[in-house]
């Protein structure tokens, strides 16, 4: 899982003209749950552009977002059974068939979305995508769900008591469940297309979840709060069934792996971008945004990291250590 610099790939996504397809064009079906105008859903486009392009029409990726395919969960069970080619996915689903995935959402494990790629691209994500392909489920790449924040609609997060019996909404994620629990939260798992009704109806206090998801599914019309907990980190898995790669040429193999990487590349800048210019506007929606205090936030989730290593063992340390470096550069 390396890195790799955008030329190509910056100028398609400005452009996004596809080739004129090859009349024995063999389609890809990619689900994902992301909104429109959300990062995924651009680097999602912007993949389906390259796979044209660098096969010169032989493949062709048909994209279906907004969870028209079903959930994270159920589209990547679709994938591992074959049911389904492609999906830029979410952490808490891949770490379900693959549960060493769950390293990657440790809480206060990385300072910085760029601190957490230099982690996923190296050894530590390797070795999720190992177990991961084990299981039917070949990760082609790692693409950012970014830092997470909490919303909710009572009071502002501060501290850790501030969260006491709070209803939060988590992803299909037991880490993320297991770190709310350990704040005194009630976290209860819920689609993500479900989210926003939930909030609006008043039978979940809030969320959490990433600036930019916050904004591109109009979560902020429905929360009064916003507090930057940074608490975890999350990946987008950008997966392929093994069954649908096992069955494509060695040049498709490789142009579909470029694509992805480069797609990639654009999705996390694209993240990073939105993230930054994001903030001010839901200020200016009306949501009271403040800073948590992530120090006393990062003391009273210690104890997760000790459950987690019992659970699953050597690649907790190991992703900390890792995470300790790249946190300071």
């Amino acid at each position: 899982m390396k890195a790799v610099t955008l030329s190509k790939g910056l100028m398609l996504a400005a452009s996004m003209t596809l080739l004129t397809p090859a009349v024995s064009a063999e389609t890809l079906v990619l689900g994902h749950g992301a909104a429109p105008d959300n990062p995924r859903t651009r680097a999602a486009d912007l993949f389906a552009a390259l796979v044209s392009d660098y096969t010169g029409g032989e493949l062709e990726v048909q994209t279906q977002g907004s969870e028209q395919l079903g959930s994270d969960t159920e589209m990547l069970q679709q994938v591992q059974t074959g049911a389904l080619d492609l999906s830029a996915n979410s952490q808490g689903p891949l770490a379900s068939i693959a549960p060493k995935a769950n390293v990657f959402g440790l809480p206060f494990l990385f300072d910085s979305p760029q601190a957490a790629w230099e982690v996923v691209d190296g050894e530590i994500g390797d070795e999720v995508a190992q177990q991961a392909e084990e299981r039917g489920i070949k990760v082609l790449t790692y693409w950012g769900n970014g830092i997470r924040h909490t919303t909710n609609n009572v009071r502002p997060i501060e501290g850790p008591s501030d969260f006491e019996g709070l209803k939060i909404r988590t992803p299909d994620d037991s880490m993320t469940i297991s770190i709310f629990e350990t704040l005194g939260a009630n976290p209860e798992p819920l689609a993500f297309g479900e989210l926003y009704t939930a909030l609006q109806q008043g039978a979940m206090d809030g969320q959490e979840n990433p600036i930019v998801n916050i904004w591109s599914s109009d979560l902020y019309e429905v929360q009064e709060y916003l507090s930057l907990t940074g608490h975890k980190y999350e990946v987008t898995p950008f997966v392929v069934s093994l069954q649908t790669w096992n069955q494509l040429s060695g040049e498709h193999q490789e142009a579909i792996t470029r694509a992805a990487e480069e797609a990639g590349t654009y999705q996390r800048m694209e993240l990073v971008r939105q993230t930054k210019e994001l903030l001010p506007r839901l200020e200016e929606a009306g949501v009271a945004i403040n800073e948590a205090d992530v120090a006393a936030l990062r003391e009273a989730t210690s104890s997760v990291y000790d459950a987690w290593e019992d659970e699953l063992g050597d690649i907790v340390p190991e992703a900390r250590e890792a995470a300790e470096a790249a946190n300071a550069q």
